[in-house]
C-alpha cells in the first residue's frame, strides 16, 4: 500500500520549491531592472536642472536602426553646447576596463561581476541617431557614460595617455592617468576619467560641470527642429518595446555562446590567450583590426 499523504507531500514540497526558485529568479531579474530605471531618474533629474532655454532633454528615446532592429538610448540632451548621447549605469563599487573590452569588471567588496563596455554599447546609439541627422558635423555628437553609485573609474585605454614623470614608461603605454578636474578630498576619493573629447567616462557629479564647459557650438534657434526629428522616430509602440529587450537578451546569450567556442564575437576570428604585466587575458587573432578582450573566466564561462 502506497501512503498517498506521503506522496502528495512530497510532490506539493517540490511544486513550492520551484515556484519560490522561479520567485527568485524573478524577484532578481526585477531588481536589475528597477535599480537601472533608478539610475535613470537620476540622471534625467540632474539634466532638468540645465537652462530650458539653451537644452532639450530627451529620455528613453527608442530610435529604428539600418538592419531593421532598434536601438534604446537612455538620454539625448540637445544643447547649444552640442548633442549629448548619454548611457546610465547604476553599478556601485569600482568599475575596471579597457576602451577596447567586450566587458568590465565592477568590484564590489569581495565580489567582482561582468558588465558589457558601455562605450560600444554608446557608439550603436550614437550612430543611430547620426543616421536620423547625417547633415549634422561630426563634432556636434558627443557621447557620455554616467556612473551614478561608483565610487572609483579605473578605464584603460592605449590610445589617450596623460603622462606623469613620477611613472615608469610601460605603466605609462598601458594605463590612462585620470584627469583630475576635482580638488582631493577624504571623502570623495574618486577620479573622473577622460577617454578623449566625444567619449567620456564620469560619475554623476561632473555630469553638469563637464557640459557646462563646452563651448557652445550649436544655434538656439536649431534645437527644436533636431529634438523634433528625434521625438517623430522614437517608436512608442509597447510590442517593439518589448521585443527590443528580448532581441537585447538573445544577443547577449549568443555573444557569450561565441566566446564559449574561442570564436570572437566582433569578427569572427579565434580567441587567443595572451600574456601582459598583469597576467593573461584573451584577445582576438585578428589584433590589430580588432581589438575585442576579455577576461580568462569569460573564456572558460
Amino acid at each position: 500500500m502506497f501512503d498517498w499523504k506521503l506522496i502528495a507531500g512530497f510532490v506539493c514540497g517540490l511544486m513550492l520549491a520551484g515556484l519560490l526558485a522561479w520567485a527568485l529568479a524573478w524577484w532578481r531579474r526585477g531588481k536589475a531592472i528597477r535599480s537601472g530605471k533608478r539610475g535613470e531618474r537620476i540622471v534625467a533629474k540632474e539634466l532638468a536642472r540645465l537652462k530650458k532655454r539653451d537644452n532639450i532633454v530627451i529620455n528613453d528615446l527608442l530610435l529604428p536602426t539600418s538592419n531593421g532592429r532598434t536601438s534604446q538610448i537612455d538620454h539625448v540632451l540637445i544643447s547649444t553646447r552640442g548633442i549629448f548621447v548619454i548611457e546610465t549605469k547604476n553599478h556601485a563599487g569600482r568599475i575596471s576596463g579597457g576602451e577596447h573590452a567586450q566587458y568590465w569588471q565592477q568590484h564590489l567588496s569581495s565580489q567582482s561581476r561582468t558588465l558589457y563596455n558601455p562605450l560600444l554599447q554608446n557608439r550603436s546609439h550614437l550612430r543611430a541617431i547620426r543616421r536620423l541627422l547625417p547633415k549634422l558635423d561630426a563634432e556636434l555628437f558627443s557621447t557620455m557614460v554616467v556612473f551614478t553609485e561608483a565610487w572609483r573609474l579605473d578605464i584603460k585605454a592605449e590610445e589617450i595617455i596623460k603622462e606623469r614623470r613620477f611613472l615608469p614608461d610601460r605603466h605609462i603605454k598601458r594605463t590612462l592617468i585620470p584627469e583630475e578636474r576635482q580638488k582631493k578630498r577624504w571623502w570623495c576619493p574618486w577620479k573622473e576619467v577622460v577617454l578623449d573629447d566625444h567619449k567620456m567616462v564620469l560619475r554623476i557629479d561632473g555630469l553638469l560641470n563637464e557640459i557646462k564647459r563646452r563651448r557652445r557650438i550649436i544655434k538656439r534657434d536649431s534645437l527644436h527642429a533636431i529634438a523634433e526629428k528625434l521625438l517623430t522616430s522614437n517608436v512608442t509602440d509597447g510590442a517593439a518595446r518589448r521585443e527590443h529587450t528580448e532581441y537585447a537578451k538573445r544577443t547577449s546569450r549568443d555573444v557569450s555562446a561565441d566566446i564559449s567556442k574561442g570564436k570572437c564575437p566582433r569578427c569572427g576570428g579565434a580567441l587567443l590567450i595572451r600574456k601582459s604585466d598583469k597576467g593573461e587575458f584573451v584577445g582576438c587573432s585578428n589584433f590589430p583590426k580588432c581589438r575585442f578582450t576579455c577576461s580568462i573566466d569569460r573564456l572558460h564561462h
